[in-house]
């Protein structure tokens, strides 16, 4: 949603504060999982993974990057943006990115769980690991939080 009317400066910057301290903690959870998947290519044991493993690998790296792009792209706006007074179209759209990065670490964390789940025991308690995380993923992540914005949006 783009912005639609003049907001109030301080519910702007209060905003643009909270967006700015989300990103602090998607970032520092971004730069661990590429650490982390920076090590794994780089062990010894690395050199015996399955064709399966290599992809998932791979897949979880790309998509891990994209992830620090997107997270990143909101500091990247404001710094551009930095007195023109397009304050409220930064939190709208930094919003947005940021919802975009926690679903895109949330498929790496998936990515992550993947492949050590596999390289260290087979496919299928690999698959019910990914969908016991995939189901907690959408409990925390979509439906409470969708449950406590119906539940404010009805005054309780």
């Amino acid at each position: 949603m783009e912005p639609t009317g003049p907001v109030d400066g301080a519910r702007l910057d209060r905003e643009l504060n909270e967006l700015l301290q989300e990103l602090r903690v998607v970032q520092g959870g971004v730069l661990l999982l590429v650490g982390f998947l920076l090590v794994i290519a780089f062990s010894a044991g690395f050199a015996g993974a399955t064709d399966f493993q290599r992809v998932v690998y791979y897949l979880t790296l790309l998509n891990t990057g994209t992830a620090a792009i997107v997270v990143v792209a909101p500091v990247v706006h404001h710094r551009l943006a930095f007195r023109r007074r397009d304050k409220e179209r930064v939190v709208v759209r930094g919003n947005h990115q940021v919802v975009v990065a926690i679903l895109l670490v949330a498929l790496s964390i998936l990515g992550i769980l993947t492949l050590v789940t596999d390289y260290l025991f087979n496919l299928p308690l690999t698959i019910a690991i990914d969908v016991l995380y995939l189901g907690l993923v959408t409990i925390m992540w979509v439906i409470l939080p969708v449950h406590s914005i119906r539940l404010a949006a009805q005054g309780r």
